[in-house]
């Protein structure tokens, strides 16, 4: 990075830091717009999927079958199983995976069965083995035919996840805590994962090691940093080893990712639902921004962009990671294309404004600013960019003009109101003017800049 780049930088940075809030802002009102309207989905290419389903090799069928169990669309996976059996009515994996699709549409007596006919017709396939544990435990409670299942299922396939970390759930719902333990620790050797940690982490606590237990929670928090019920163990096992503030602050943390959670839940259904629509990723990704799931945010905006390249949002997403991350020349490039596909964008218009400003390009920087008021005029902030903008280019009656409006619309923004005064000792009138900056330092508490202005005033009027 050259050093222009980097004053560059600091220039933005000091002119974006009070701009921060209203990015967030008028990403959320984004949000709220494009959810309130949810997209509808497209059904040609499950239907295609479905009416050529006969006409594939089955690998090909059960890729598909699993992609839309992945992104949950269950039915449409049940669909193209069901075509798919009725030209090979023994195929065990296609009736496990039409288990697989019935347990989410919550017909399990009908799994069950589909579990049991694909275990029976493959004595070689785990997966059937270990679905059908899982469901007969969680559905029924059936802890030994479960484990029964379970065990089958690791005897063919000893690297079978799921099998493994629902056998292990078994035995620390049942009490069973040693053998808990050593089925999420052999987990643990063959497929780390965050999950595995934490349920390790919890059959510790339950039996009061608290040394092995803060240990594999925190390693389940460096796997995964958003999992509540890791930082709700954590601070047990620090409260009962006496570090009570700590584990309040971990408490805290754990309450805020529950409700973080919770607010995700629908939007995450929506992008699952609806996987081939840019809207639904947008709007988890500015979910995840202002939560501070950086790379999940950039993950999402990515997606929105690769399902439609036309959707600007994506880009005005995308560009405001990279201002937030002190990159301005791949902001400038993203918020550019953003406006490109969509000249609607009043926030990229406004950020590029800002980063024009900040770089002394004031001519596209008005230009930009304008742009903006005009898609949201009865926003104040950008009357405010605005007046900054008009008055260093000695545009006063522009700024005076602008700066009104911002006033008129928060009579908080403490920059407009400087600027105004600004605007009234460059046309003469300084009492009006120190009004504006008197009211302005009251308000902020002592800005230096502002005292030495005032200062140098009324020195000038002597």
């Amino acid at each position: 990075m050259s050093s222009d780049f980097s004053s560059r930088s600091k220039v933005v940075r000091r002119w974006l830091a009070p701009c921060v809030t209203a990015l967030l802002v008028l990403l959320a009102g984004c949000e709220d717009r494009e959810d309130r309207s949810a997209p509808l989905p497209r059904a040609t290419a499950n239907d295609a999927v479905e009416a050529s389903a006969d006409r594939r090799a089955p690998v090909a069928v059960l890729d598909s079958a699993r992609s839309l169990l992945q992104a949950r669309q269950p039915a449409a996976a049940e669909r193209i199983l069901t075509t798919a059996l009725l030209q090979r009515p023994d195929d065990a994996e296609l009736i496990n995976l039409l288990g697989a699709a019935l347990v989410e549409r919550s017909r399990f007596a009908e799994a069950e069965a589909r579990f049991r006919e694909a275990s029976e017709l493959d004595s070689a396939l785990a997966d059937p083995r270990a679905r059908l544990g899982w469901l007969l435990y969680e559905r029924q409670g059936k802890a030994a035919e479960a484990k029964q299942l379970l065990e089958q299922a690791l005897a063919i396939d000893p690297d079978h996840e799921k099998a493994r970390y629902t056998l292990g759930l078994v035995h620390q719902r049942e009490g069973a805590l040693d053998s808990a333990a050593l089925v999420f620790a052999r987990l643990l050797e063959r497929i780390p994962s965050a999950e595995a940690h934490r349920q390790l982490g919890l059959v510790y606590l339950q039996q009061g090691d608290l040394e092995q237990a803060t240990k594999a929670l925190r390693e389940a928090e460096r796997w995964w940093p958003y999992d509540h019920q890791v930082l709700v163990g954590l601070g047990q096992a620090l409260a009962r080893q006496g570090k009570v503030d700590s584990a309040r602050g971990l408490l805290a943390r754990a309450e805020k990712l529950r409700q973080e959670e919770e607010e995700l839940r629908p939007l995450r259904a929506a992008a699952a639902r609806y996987p081939n629509q840019p809207q639904p990723h947008f709007n988890l990704g500015v979910a995840y921004f202002r939560m501070g799931r950086v790379r999940l945010a950039r993950r999402e905006y990515r997606r929105a962009a690769e399902v439609d390249p036309a959707y600007g949002l994506a880009y005005q997403g995308l560009g405001a990671l990279a201002l937030a991350a002190g990159d301005l020349d791949r902001a400038e490039a993203l918020f550019r294309a953003a406006v490109a596909r969509d000249s609607t964008l009043v926030t990229a218009h406004s950020n590029l404004g800002m980063i024009y400003h900040g770089t002394g390009r004031l001519a596209a920087a008005v230009e930009r600013f304008e742009a903006a008021t005009r898609h949201a005029p009865e926003e104040a902030r950008l009357w405010a960019n605005a007046a900054r903008a008009y008055l260093e280019q000695g545009q006063v009656e522009l700024a005076r003009r602008a700066a009104l409006r911002a006033l008129a619309g928060d009579p908080s923004l403490h920059g407009a109101r400087e600027g105004l005064g600004d605007v009234y000792l460059l046309e003469g009138e300084l009492e009006q003017a120190l009004e504006h900056w008197r009211r302005v330092a009251e308000a902020t508490g002592g800005d230096s800049g502002l005292a030495a202005k005032i200062e140098r005033a009324l020195e000038a009027s002597r």
